[in-house]
């Protein structure tokens, strides 16, 4: 029996397998004006990011096709597939549609697709999850069930020193973008239990911000599990919430990983995402 464990691109790091289960991540498509890159793992992100910062047309973010699902379905089994949140992207939609044309044409194929209401590190710590889960033994249907509890054991948090990009998409008020960026003012926020955008703060200046952090992940019930921190341009900051993490809580897994293109266009230049586990 084939198993694969699938995501979207909205996940971040690219790899071939997640605790040795075998691994596909699907690519979203970012667009500004009639300029378009594919989020494949092969962007270069520097360029990336440059290019964004210097259009000034709108820009977009456009789901993987039914069939680009349909092609990632192949050869397996039994498939998990993790999306991006469906407040942000009509990703799930798209995956759920290919799920049922596959199953319909190959009826001993069990495919279940998890709207994760989340993005970046929070997607990988699920996957993580659902290959333990196979690893371990349990039957495909008590992996489903499983993971109902194990979205909501999971959190995302994120610090953006830039919202040009959200503004621009139409995500938050523009108004907001400019006077963040005019006080420079760190934004931190959250995915919201709908998987929409949701300010938690503003925070001035970088010297309390990881401690500030540290502090929200702890309200929400972060006690020293594991956590995944993407960052785009700058890994020292990402360094340096690793560190403050691992002074108050030593035996924490704490990884760090570089955006891919569609969690860059969303955090932007100096952002980072913290996906946590919590009680």
């Amino acid at each position: 029996m084939t198993i694969k464990i699938i995501t979207d691109s909205g996940a971040d790091a690219f790899v071939s397998s997640i605790e040795g289960v075998a691994h596909q991540s699907v690519p979203l498509t970012i667009r500004a004006g009639s300029s378009s890159w594919i989020d494949d793992g092969k962007l270069n992100i520097p360029e990336f990011v440059t290019a964004l910062k210097q259009t000034n047309e709108r820009t977009s973010t456009a789901c993987p096709s039914v069939h680009d699902w349909l092609d990632a379905f192949a050869g397996a089994d039994e498939i998990f597939v993790l999306t991006i949140t469906s407040a942000l992207s009509g990703t799930y939609n798209s995956a759920v549609q290919a799920a049922k044309i596959f199953t319909e044409k190959h009826t001993n194929v069990k495919i279940h697709v998890f709207d994760t209401l989340s993005a970046g590190p929070q997607i990988r710590l699920l996957a993580e999850d659902i290959a333990t889960m196979i690893n371990d033994g349990l039957h495909f249907d008590q992996v489903v069930e499983t993971m109902k509890y194990r979205i909501r054991q999971t959190d995302l948090l994120f610090v953006l020193e830039n919202l040009d990009n959200i503004a621009n998409n139409g995500r938050i008020n523009p108004a907001m973008a400019r006077i963040a960026h005019a006080l420079k003012l760190n934004i931190v926020g959250t995915a919201s239990d709908a998987g929409k955008f949701e300010m938690l703060g503003k925070i001035r200046g970088s010297k309390k911000i990881f401690s500030k952090m540290l502090k929200i992940m702890e309200k929400s019930g972060y006690c020293g599990g594991r956590v995944l921190i993407d960052y785009v341009g700058f890994s020292d900051k990402a360094a340096k919430m690793k560190e403050t993490i691992l002074s108050v809580y030593p035996s924490a897994q704490v990884s760090l990983s570089e955006c891919g293109g569609l969690c860059t266009y969303y955090a932007e230049d100096g952002g980072l995402m913290i996906g946590y586990e919590k009680n």
